[in-house]
């Protein structure tokens, strides 16, 4: 099942938001290497998200999500956000596959992860452009989560 986005940033806001500083980036890269994990682990049989990345100035971002968080600006996130999905509740299985997640990235910040992101060769690389807004695509993003880098 593909969720909202808010709905998966809120996972790791009800469950990490005590221990794990997060900010609007690292709730936004989070999400968006979820989903790119989600693609390769699945075949691309299953995305975890409802949504297209896009390929923005700042890296990957899933646009409902950023302006779901926007006014937090550089802030801390310890309470969950307005879903516009209301009562979407995540799998049991996805719940294990996100902690899987949070449990290999969580402990970087936002920078970090946005670095992660912006890497040559990422899925944002190849169709980023200044001031545009290209839909990043599943094919891309497969490709590098099942090829160059370490399955989880």
């Amino acid at each position: 099942m593909a969720y909202n986005p808010t709905t998966v940033a809120n996972y790791f806001i009800g469950k990490y938001s005590k221990t794990g500083n997060l900010t609007p980036m690292k709730i936004i890269k989070l999400t968006y290497i979820a989903y790119g994990w989600y693609l390769a682990l699945t075949n691309k049989e299953e995305r975890l998200i409802d949504e297209k990345p896009i390929a923005w100035d700042f890296g990957p971002v899933f646009p409902s999500l950023y302006y779901s968080i926007k006014q937090y600006k550089k802030n801390i996130i310890t309470e969950r956000i307005p879903n516009p999905v209301k009562n979407e509740k995540i799998s049991t299985d996805d719940e294990k596959f996100l902690d899987k997640i949070w449990d290999l990235y969580g402990r970087f910040d936002g920078i970090y992860l946005s670095a992660l992101t912006h890497t040559e060769g990422t899925p944002w690389t190849k169709v980023y452009q200044k001031d545009t807004n290209a839909v990043i695509s599943d094919d891309d993003i497969y490709d590098h989560y099942k090829t160059k880098l370490k399955p989880i």
